[in-house]
């Protein structure tokens, strides 16, 4: 039986999350969108099996994206998540945290449509 890829993207910036989730829609995957982390924690929580993929912002008020993918391991330790950053990816990667949060790919902000759509296809296939 065929299971559709369903991707959650959390980013508290609406705009790039809309562009975010309008280039993957375009390719036929399932998504959501959220522009507030704990509210995507929150449906996480309620669905912890539903998602393929997960893309998900560093820089967020409450929740930032290392802390919701630390707190989305607790419930998945094998779903994908993809880490979005206007920050030097090197950065990131000695960040605190980050190797806790098992992240399975990070992009660099502004963010490349191609990039984004290779890189779900590699996370997802």
């Amino acid at each position: 039986m065929y299971t559709p890829v369903s991707i959650m993207i959390v980013d508290d910036e609406w705009d790039v999350a809309r562009v975010i989730e309008l280039s993957i829609a375009r390719r036929g995957l399932d998504t959501i969108l959220f522009n507030e982390s704990l509210l995507a924690l929150e449906h996480y929580r309620q669905n912890p099996k539903r998602y393929s993929l997960i893309v998900v912002d560093w820089s967020m008020p409450n929740l930032n994206g290392l802390d919701l993918a630390k707190e989305i391991r607790k419930y998945d330790s094998k779903v994908k998540i993809l880490l979005i950053t206007g920050w030097l990816i090197e950065d990131v990667l000695d960040s605190i945290g980050y190797k806790d949060a098992k992240i399975s790919a990070v992009l660099r902000k502004p963010i490349d449509l191609d990039d984004l759509a290779q890189r779900i296809d590699q996370l997802c296939s």
